[in-house]
C-alpha cells in the first residue's frame, strides 16, 4: 500500500529576507507606517533608522517635498534637511538687513535658494509698469553670520524686453531670461 505524503509549504516571516531587501520593501511604505514598523522589533527599529527611510520620514515631518539637491545622497540630504529645520527653529523676526537698491526696477523678480533677482528697467521711461531690460541678481546675506553682511548686484543688460526671469540655483545655478 502507497502513502502519500504531502508536504506542507514552509512559511518564511518578513524578518528572515536579507536586510537589502526589507530596507526596499520599506521604501514603499508612506513615512507614517515607517514610524509604525520602527516601533515594532529592534531589528526593523535598526532597519528604519538608516539614513533613507529617516530621510523620508523628515521630509514628511518637515512638509518639504524630495527636491533638495538632487544628485546628493540620502546622508547628505538628511544633513541639509536637519540643517534647515534647525534654522526655521531659531528664526528671529526682529533682525533684518537693508539691502539697498541702486537701479529701477521693473515687475519683474524672482527668489529661491538665497538668491534675489530683480528685473531692472531704463532710467530714463517713467510710465507704468516699466518694460524689463535686464536683469540685476545677488545672493543674500546671512543673518547668523555678523560678516556676511555684505551684498553685491551683478547686473546684466539685455537690449530687448524681458517677458520672464526665472532662476534655478539648486539645480544648475542657471538663470534664465524670456526675451522679445
Amino acid at each position: 500500500m502507497a502513502v502519500a505524503i504531502h508536504q506542507i509549504p514552509r512559511l518564511i516571516s518578513l524578518l528572515h529576507f536579507p536586510p537589502e531587501l526589507l530596507t526596499r520593501i520599506l521604501l514603499y511604505l508612506p513615512p507614517l507606517d515607517i514610524i509604525s514598523c520602527r516601533r515594532t522589533c529592534r531589528m526593523l527599529y535598526n532597519l528604519c533608522s538608516g539614513t533613507t527611510l529617516r530621510y523620508l520620514v523628515q521630509m514628511e515631518r518637515s512638509a518639504v517635498s524630495d527636491d533638495l539637491s538632487p544628485g546628493s545622497s540620502y546622508p547628505e540630504r538628511l544633513r541639509m534637511l536637519e540643517k534647515w529645520e534647525e534654522a526655521w527653529a531659531v528664526l528671529n523676526f526682529h533682525r533684518s538687513v537693508n539691502i539697498p537698491i541702486p537701479f529701477d526696477v521693473s515687475s519683474r523678480w524672482s527668489f529661491t535658494g538665497g538668491a534675489l533677482l530683480l528685473g531692472t528697467a531704463h532710467r530714463h521711461n517713467r510710465e507704468l509698469p516699466r518694460p524689463t531690460v535686464g536683469y540685476s541678481y545677488g545672493t543674500l546675506p546671512s543673518l547668523s553670520d555678523a560678516q556676511d553682511q555684505k551684498f553685491e548686484w551683478k547686473r546684466r543688460n539685455i537690449e530687448a524686453e524681458v517677458f520672464q526671469v526665472k532662476l534655478a540655483v539648486h539645480e544648475h545655478d542657471m538663470i534664465a531670461a524670456l526675451t522679445a
